[in-house]
């Protein structure tokens, strides 16, 4: 049986300069199997603790370990992949190209590439995808990087109803290996494949353990914001 892979996160607190703290002793574990979905309203930090969990933010305390070792960078230890809200891929590379560069083993390649959205775009150049073209690519390019732990920002915004099942489906399938931890204003879409959900509210996380409980610490704000 694999061992389980850990990602823990504890004490993380953060705030930008001049402004009260964003993050406030936040504490969360994700491990191989895990999908959490990550809620909370506009400006909770989400995308902030995201890239903070990545280590292309610094906080101003932390304490983070990734399979029970200590970790200040945790990108450079390959464990953890991290997909932005704004695209990461190099506009001028044909898809076959960034495939053959990001994909190592190549039966991951085959399959990729054989993928029923990614074959009839494998030779264009990704300054011709639509935005859902670049993102479903971007993901699925993530997905297959031997990473232990996949921080998902916004995966499905731009998407068609079919590329979201796609690419839930992969989510699924890939969390035998992996833990996820996504964030996604669509949270019908994160709380259909989540195995977990936390609430990322007033600076720390809150376990949400029964569908009635989000609706009335969450949702209604949700319809306060718009």
């Amino acid at each position: 049986m694999d061992q389980v892979k850990e990602l823990y996160a504890d004490s993380i607190e953060f705030g930008y300069a001049g402004k009260s703290r964003l993050l406030t002793g936040i504490y969360l574990t994700c491990q191989t199997g895990d999908i959490i979905g990550l809620l909370g309203r506009n400006g909770a930090g989400k995308s902030t603790l995201l890239k903070i969990l990545f280590g292309s933010i610094k906080a101003q305390h932390s304490h983070m370990l990734i399979n029970g070792r200590k970790s200040v960078k945790p990108y450079l230890s390959g464990k953890v992949g991290y997909l932005p809200q704004d695209s990461f891929l190099p506009t001028s590379e044909k898809v076959s190209k960034l495939i053959t560069l990001m994909i190592e083993d190549q039966a991951n390649r085959h399959t990729l590439a054989c993928d029923a959205k990614i074959k009839p775009l494998i030779d264009k150049k990704v300054y011709q995808l639509s935005g859902g073209e670049r993102r479903y690519l971007e993901i699925c390019l993530l997905m297959y990087q031997p990473t232990d732990f996949l921080l998902l920002d916004e995966p499905f915004t731009g998407l068609e109803p079919i590329a979201v099942q796609r690419i839930s489906n992969l989510i699924s399938i890939f969390a035998k290996t992996k833990g996820f931890i996504i964030t996604d204003h669509s949270y019908g879409d994160v709380l259909a494949i989540a195995t977990q959900i936390l609430l990322l509210q007033n600076g720390s996380c809150h376990r949400i353990k029964q569908p009635e409980e989000l609706v009335r610490v969450y949702l209604p704000e949700r319809a306060d914001d718009q």
